[in-house]
């Protein structure tokens, strides 16, 4: 039996605790035991404590400030290690990767979900995207093995001499579902107080900088893009919400608890962004059967590249006249057959059940000590 520690900040939605969440549950339980521990956890009325704890996950709270767990968990952690005769630990996250550089007696992993260096610069500038990004580098050199969610960042990792395995962010099946009828459709819409009868475009902002929203925006008031709207879910920069709130055709919802509904409803999800990982957005998206509008990034290209139907198009990244075009031909594709070749390649490339297999034999294959 295989003990496995997840070190992390916090269980609060998001990405990368969606792909920890379907990894603990798609672990085969006979042959790895998963664990985890929270260094900072603060507030637990959004976590998702309690679905991990329904798995049958024990889970360690340090609740330890930012500054209190650079300096200190790395001890309890060791502790908690030693107590349990843990076998293997797996970092998520900057401070979690210089905490786990500590650990001892420990096979440690860590997982590279961006584009590393360009990520840091892009969220801090040249210069303190730099030097952050380069700490973050030299403690992730210190690990055993770096797992890549996807084949554009192993490939990334390759140029800063990083070495990586690739093992591809996924999505749970129970989040896969048909398109409902367009009598549904609009009965969910006027639930969400969503436009009815007419098209409607999603896609998710967020506090990393890299999403571009603002191109987004512009492009929707040109041509007849105009007629159409824009949904933004997620955070929006004060500065841009500020200057965009009175658009007709822009809707603004914010951090929302029911995304699912949102993307269900959508006709299309739509992404300029500049730099992903494998971004978990697109493949949410498309397991509930939207067809996706994506810039020509790698990690989009790659997600086009792994399927052999055609789920949308891809269009030339800030080229407002290239993403008309690519619009107009999306939306003179056949929309159902676009739909269902979404949801079958979640299925068949993206399925977090065979994420969690490859995990797993990972796991086994380098264990140092078994309970």
């Amino acid at each position: 039996m295989t003990k496995v520690l997840f070190v992390i900040s916090n269980l609060t939605p998001q990405g990368p605790i969606n792909q920890l969440y379907y990894l603990c549950k798609y672990l085969d339980k006979d042959k790895i035991i998963p664990f985890i521990v929270t260094t900072s956890q603060t507030s637990y009325t959004n976590s998702l404590h309690s679905k991990f704890k329904d798995l049958g996950i024990r889970v360690f709270d340090l609740e330890l400030s930012k500054l209190q767990s650079l300096l200190f968990a790395h001890k309890e952690i060791q502790q908690i290690i030693d107590e349990n005769n843990i076998s293997i630990i797996q970092s998520f996250g900057f401070r979690s990767d210089i905490i786990s550089s500590k650990l001892k007696n420990v096979y440690k992993i860590t997982t590279v979900r961006n584009t590393l260096l360009f990520n840091w610069k892009m969220v801090w500038g040249t210069l303190l995207g730099s030097i952050f990004g380069n700490i973050n580098l030299y403690f992730i050199k210190k690990f055993d093995s770096v797992i890549a969610c996807s084949v554009s960042v192993h490939n990334y990792l390759k140029t800063i001499n990083l070495n990586s395995v690739v093992i591809i962010n996924s999505i749970d099946k129970e989040n896969i579902s048909v398109k409902p009828d367009s009598k549904t459709i609009n009965e969910k819409r006027k639930f969400l107080n969503l436009p009815v009868d007419e098209a409607i475009n999603i896609t998710i902002s967020s506090k990393l900088k890299g999403k571009n929203i603002e191109f987004l925006i512009n492009a929707f008031q040109e041509r007849e893009l105009s007629k159409k709207y824009l949904v933004i879910a997620g955070f929006v920069e004060p500065e841009l919400l500020q200057k965009y709130q009175k658009l007709q055709n822009t809707i603004f919802i914010g951090k929302v608890n029911n995304l699912k509904d949102y993307l269900h409803v959508a006709d299309y999800f739509i992404s300029a962004s500049l730099h992903e990982g494998m971004p978990n957005a697109v493949l949410e998206a498309m397991a509930v059967g939207t067809p996706v509008l994506l810039s020509d990034i790698p990690s989009h290209i790659e997600i086009f590249n792994t399927t052999n139907c055609e789920i949308g198009k891809i269009f030339k990244n800030n080229d407002c006249d290239d993403f008309y075009k690519s619009y107009e031909k999306l939306i003179n594709t056949d929309y159902n057959k676009l739909s269902l070749n979404c949801i079958e390649t979640i299925k068949n490339h993206f399925n977090a059940k065979e994420m969690a297999f490859q995990y797993e034999k990972f796991y086994l294959s380098k264990t140092i000590r078994s309970a």
